[in-house]
């Protein structure tokens, strides 16, 4: 491998890899079957239970019934198993585990919207957090699926970090999204279905393209030196590099627009405070769609008037097409 193979070895695992570890990955990964039934078996029945358990805690809005799914699903291992075999040159176990992993994604789908079909409380897509928290992925969370792909590969190849992979279910989000678009399916909401969908495969391209990285920098793939093998990787290193570039553009329009959502409402505070600095009242609450914005005001007495502060929202030019203003009247209470 050379000094500065040797070097990136060093830094990564603390030296290389050995023959024993690197089997056991291939076997954990599903790269090697050599126990069909057991480890099918395996997998799909966690699969299967925990995409009813995340279902469950998204149509409850259960963050921990969720976090209890991230920690049983499996879809990560056929997922690392791609990428492991695309490394190595395996070219037929990587279109094994990119099946694998197609079936379960379609499957944990499935299974959500048969849930969502028969299950006593309705999902207002909506309304509904553990669902609106998957349906506008943004650019932190393509950061945290690169971040999350290097430790899962590294906890592969790593038999002293094994405590992290429960960390890794959790930070990449891959079974929730895939549950929230058959949630959103069965309901109608094709728009938080597509979001949901945005983020698996953001979570997708991102731990593909680290995965690649970490295993191609360890040399792992040194022994597969074939034209064919080195073929198959580089289409696949430029899928994923371009794959994870393509969905990066709406999720920085999300974060663009999400970062102006909230210069805008600081924006509103800022200038209500500053309206009403002088009077007996005081700013509770405000909110603000589709043009129309709802300041809700509590004090006592005459309300300031409202043409100065829609005069002043309107020099900010924040978008504010219609004003309302509430007065909520409180009672001062007589000290001694």
């Amino acid at each position: 491998m050379g000094r500065v193979g040797d070097a990136v070895c060093r830094v990564l695992v603390g030296g290389h890899v050995d023959t024993v570890t690197l089997e056991r990955a291939r076997r954990d990964s599903l790269v090697v079957i050599n126990d069909p039934w057991r480890q099918y078996s395996s997998f799909f029945w966690r699969l299967v239970l925990a995409a009813v358990i995340a279902t469950g805690g998204v149509a409850a809005s259960s963050s921990p019934v969720i976090i209890g799914a991230m920690l049983i699903a499996p879809l990560m291992s056929p997922m690392l198993g791609c990428a492991l075999a695309i490394v190595t040159g395996r070219a037929r176990a990587a279109a094994r585990t990119l099946a694998v992993t197609a079936v379960g994604a379609v499957l944990c789908v499935g299974i959500a919207a048969a849930v969502g079909a028969i299950a006593p409380v309705s999902v207002n897509t909506a309304t509904n957090q553990e669902v609106l928290a998957r349906t506008a992925p943004r650019l932190i969370d393509l950061l945290v699926a690169l971040a999350s792909g290097m430790m899962a590969a590294l906890a592969l190849v790593r038999d002293d970090i094994p405590d992290a992979v429960p960390g890794i279910a959790i930070s990449a989000s891959i079974v929730p999204p895939l549950c929230v678009v058959g949630v959103a399916l069965q309901a109608g909401d094709l728009t938080a279905a597509r979001g949901s969908l945005l983020l698996f495969v953001a979570n997708f391209f991102a731990i593909q393209l680290m995965c690649c990285a970490v295993f191609a920098a360890l040399g792992l793939g040194r022994a597969a030196r074939s034209e064919e093998a080195g073929r198959m990787r580089r289409v696949w290193y430029v899928l994923m590099l371009v794959g994870a570039l393509v969905v990066a553009v709406p999720l920085s329009v999300t974060s663009w627009g999400i970062i102006q959502a909230s210069a805008r409402e600081r924006a509103v505070a800022d200038i209500t405070v500053a309206w009403l600095e002088g009077s007996d009242y005081r700013l509770l609450d405000f909110d603000m769609e589709d043009g129309v914005l709802s300041i809700e005001i509590a004090g006592t007495g005459a309300s300031p008037s409202t043409a100065s502060l829609a005069r002043e929202l309107d020099e900010a030019q924040l978008g504010v097409e219609e004003l309302r203003v509430i007065p909520v009247a409180e009672r001062r209470v007589p000290v001694g």
